[in-house]
């Protein structure tokens, strides 16, 4: 099966407002996939409805080829997520948070845990309470990539991060867990972030997927150079 995440038809209003109107989304495995759109365009609202945090008004969503429902939580052993603001237990240790986090994933990894801890310069006695907005952002990364996640999905989260670490993140460390089999789903509206690591391109307008397709194949189409310019050809 080459697709890890399939969706379709998905609508979703919040009173008048109709945010979501009939997307179609597939990603392939072992890609980085980028999911492209102004602000306001849904995209957090689609990630919200994939992770459950809110139900879809109608539409089905696929992972791994099972079909779920928004009260299912067992898929999500398998994604790995990190939003713009994650959340903490502010009176843990960053040691204590993993442990506890560790409970739930089959496939947590320690010694991963602890290379990233040093990596990113985080003491495991730190308490949570003292860390810059940064440093939990860092924290979030540690606990989504020990669980080992098939899926990744990101919501904006390096605008919180040093030039250094954030440069680390998409160059090195994105582009090693697609190498290693990991699928990566990359929701921004900050287009640049994505040119040297995105694979795919899918870009949100309207409520719909407007574009799906690998991004050299992108630029060979539309003659654009670079993927902020193919993404303003198609949202201008």
């Amino acid at each position: 099966m080459s697709e890890i995440l399939h969706i379709s038809q998905i609508h979703k209003r919040f009173g008048k407002n109709h945010v979501l109107r009939g997307l179609d989304l597939s990603l392939d495995r072992g890609k980085v996939h980028g999911l492209l759109g102004k602000n306001g365009e849904g995209k957090t609202t689609l990630i919200r409805i994939i992770m459950g945090v809110i139900p879809a008004d109608a539409g089905t969503i696929q992972v791994n080829g099972r079909a779920i429902r928004y009260s299912d939580a067992s898929y999500k052993t398998d994604i790995g997520y990190i939003p713009e603001d994650p959340f903490f237990y502010e009176n843990l240790k960053i040691g204590e948070f993993l442990a506890y986090n560790a409970l739930f994933y089959p496939s947590w990894d320690a010694r991963k845990a602890g290379a990233y801890l040093d990596r990113f310069s985080l003491n495991p006695k730190a308490p949570i309470s003292a860390l810059s907005r940064g440093m939990k952002l860092k924290l979030g990364f540690v606990t989504a990539l020990s669980a080992n996640p098939s899926l990744l999905i990101l919501d904006d989260p390096t605008s919180g991060l040093d030039v250094p670490t954030r440069q680390d993140f998409l160059k090195d460390i994105i582009r090693e867990l697609a190498d290693g089999g990991t699928t990566v789903l990359f929701s921004t509206h900050l287009v640049h972030e994505l040119e040297r690591i995105v694979d795919r391109v899918h870009i949100l307008k309207a409520g719909r997927i407007v574009v799906s397709d690998d991004y050299e194949h992108l630029k060979t189409q539309t003659g654009q150079a670079g993927l902020e310019a193919i993404f303003m050809a198609y949202v201008a």
